[in-house]
């Protein structure tokens, strides 16, 4: 089922759900957010989809607003409005009975999905994260250097090459990240969490994840780094699910 989702003002969230209907109130369904440039289409998001649902559990996903068939524009684009994004789709889940909420994150959407679940730790159930896109800042710093970083803040905007295309983003953007400490995630962190990562990722530095798993204090995390793989990890989709599986099967969310 494909939906449109109203937002304040004049945007919407593009939203698909598949699956089993909740039953008495009490359904469980895996949230999916996808990365920078991305959509909710895709390798991840399609082979999760399919083994959810094959096992009876429901699955949701949606694009951020400036991306896939979702309103709202690129310029625009913060970690904030993401995470406005991740809540509204939430409380809609919530409002159909789906009471046990799984997230699942890919690089942007994994940074999303650790915020959200910071904020609302009562809310999560559990979380599997694809190279959450911890120091995301830093990242556009490195990858950009000092004076297109200078030109970025005195120009309100900038160009961003990416693998799967152009975007101009706000300054904004980053002033934003900059709000989001990352003392703060690690301090307040409480959600069961399966993180997958790759030490050959040129976007996501896997030192700054695997300081994350040490330092939240709260959270029973379980990192798997593939010592030979990359940000997007799609040659071992396969295998991601059967550990994800693993995960969610010994949470009784799916059946053992």
């Amino acid at each position: 089922m494909r939906f449109a989702l109203p937002l304040s003002g004049e945007s919407a969230l593009a939203v698909r759900l598949d699956g089993p209907e909740p039953a008495a109130g009490d359904g469980a369904v895996m949230l999916y957010m996808h990365g920078f440039g991305s959509s909710q289409s895709g390798d991840k998001a399609d082979l999760f989809r399919e083994r959810c649902v094959a096992r009876g559990l429901a699955f949701c996903s949606f694009d951020f607003q400036g991306h896939g068939a979702s309103g709202g524009c690129m310029l625009d684009l913060s970690l904030s409005r993401n995470l406005g994004d991740a809540a509204a789709v939430h409380a809609e889940l919530e409002r159909r009975g789906y009471s046990r909420v799984i997230l699942f994150g890919s690089s942007m959407g994994g940074l999303t999905g650790l915020w959200h679940a910071h904020r609302h730790p009562e809310r999560i159930t559990a979380a599997i994260h694809l190279a959450p896109a911890l120091g995301l800042e830093q990242s556009f710093s490195t990858s950009l250097g000092p004076r297109k970083m200078a030109r970025w803040q005195r120009d309100g905007r900038l160009e961003i090459e990416h693998e799967l295309g152009a975007w101009e983003l706000g300054w904004s953007f980053v002033e934003d990240l900059r709000r989001h400490h990352f003392a703060e995630l690690t301090t307040g962190y409480k959600t069961p969490t399966l993180i997958f990562q790759g030490k050959h990722d040129t976007s996501v530095p896997w030192r700054t994840v695997v300081d994350f798993t040490t330092k939240a204090a709260g959270g029973e995390i379980e990192l798997h780094l593939f010592a030979d793989g990359d940000h997007r990890l799609i040659d071992r989709l396969p295998r991601l699910w059967s550990l994800a599986d693993e995960f969610l099967a010994g949470r009784a969310l799916v059946p053992a």
